[in-house]
């Protein structure tokens, strides 16, 4: 059982990014994916947040918030600020951050491993708009190796249905940020 957790701002879609890779997930074999999102006190530019799991597991039958992420998104790095986005992170597990900033420069100290990545240049320049939800999510399959590049096209695709020019920006987003992260791998 993998277990993720997306904090963004109310509006920023990190719901969005929960159903996309569940989505995708399942394209890739796992027999178990969920996606669910939390609602509080919700208004926009407030923090949301969102949980996946996915599992290779048949019969997994967990239905609660996620409290100890394997995986933490962190679509707005000004968050870091207000909550602590590295709660609950499971040792050795894997935060992703869309920030032009490195790791040491966003502060963060712990057992786990930082991807910072720029998703919002990429969103600016392709949507126009500071819209990182499926941006981050080429930055997921960068990291993390479990969800392919095609699955993640396909889960845009359901999601986006019908509305081809959507898509087509959105893939293109996706593989943009997926390239910008391997590139820095290498």
């Amino acid at each position: 059982m993998i277990e993720i957790k997306t904090i963004g701002r109310g509006g920023q879609g990190a719901v969005t990014f929960s159903q996309i890779l569940a989505i995708a997930a399942f394209e890739d074999g796992y027999p178990v994916v969920q996606a669910m999102p939390s609602f509080g006190v919700e208004r926009r530019g407030a923090p949301s947040f969102s949980f996946t799991r996915i599992s290779k597991e048949k019969g997994y039958g967990v239905r609660s918030l996620i409290y100890n992420p394997d995986i933490v998104i962190v679509l707005d790095s000004t968050l870091i600020k207000s909550i602590n986005v590295t709660e609950g992170l499971k040792k050795g597990g894997i935060l992703i951050i869309n920030s032009k900033k490195s790791q040491k420069e966003l502060g963060l100290k712990g057992d786990f491993k930082v991807y910072a990545v720029d998703a919002s240049s990429v969103a600016l320049k392709i949507f126009q708009r500071d819209i990182v939800n499926t941006p981050i999510l080429g930055a997921f399959a960068a990291a993390t190796k479990l969800i392919s590049l095609e699955s993640l096209y396909k889960g845009i695709e359901q999601r986006f249905e019908g509305n081809l020019k959507i898509i087509q920006l959105n893939r293109q987003a996706v593989k943009e940020v997926y390239d910008m992260l391997i590139k820095r791998s290498k």
